[in-house]
């Protein structure tokens, strides 16, 4: 019996390739094991990662619970060293209202450490919640890291969810887009209708 346990362990470690050593149920190595390339989000239809964060501007908690009937678009994108970035912030504060007639409200994600983030948040008159994802946890949790222009951040990737539930997932710096910003109209008849 021992051995049969030993031998079965031990293929499981040939099966499952850093399974067991991943921070994340699907972030870097695991996202493999479950059928998704490090870096390439998350599946309309997969369930929503438990996170937790605080919006840099108000201090509010905005965690998967506090969301989860409210339709959000999430935008992980590399913060305060991409220019296009907090523009895509800007612009799509911009169509807010379309944004709020379709039910959806607009959370951001940046690795920058809050109070860079909050100068930053200044500088581009930013009113939308911006989560600082400082120790990548969320990033990961949504497998947004290793594709962009630096692989220890998110490229410029869009999760819309509801219901616990990814909806639609869209990185747009992946091929073909290769792009940092991206045209709201484009960006809102892109995301597919739920």
């Amino acid at each position: 019996m021992v051995a049969l346990g030993v031998v079965a362990v031990v293929s499981l470690s040939f099966v499952l390739p850093g399974v067991l050593g991943s921070k994340s149920a699907l972030g870097g190595r695991s996202a493999n094991a479950v059928g998704i390339e490090p870096g390439f989000g998350l599946r309309a239809g997969s369930a929503v990662p438990a996170f937790s964060g605080r919006d840099v501007l108000t201090g509010t908690a905005i965690t998967s619970g506090s969301l989860y009937g409210q339709r959000t678009l999430l935008f992980f994108s590399e913060g305060v060293a991409c220019q296009a970035c907090l523009q895509q912030i800007q612009s799509l504060q911009q169509v807010g209202a379309e944004l709020k007639q379709r039910g959806i409200r607009l959370v951001s994600i940046t690795p920058d450490p809050s109070a860079v983030l909050r100068q930053a948040i200044a500088q581009y008159g930013i009113t939308t919640p911006v989560i600082s994802d400082s120790d990548l946890r969320m990033s990961e949790a949504f497998n947004t890291i290793g594709q962009g222009m630096h692989a220890d951040t998110p490229g410029h990737a869009f999760a819309l969810i509801y219901h616990g539930r990814v909806l639609w997932y869209r990185d747009y710096w992946l091929a073909p887009d290769h792009a940092m910003y991206v045209d709201p109209a484009r960006l809102l008849a892109d995301i597919t209708p739920a």
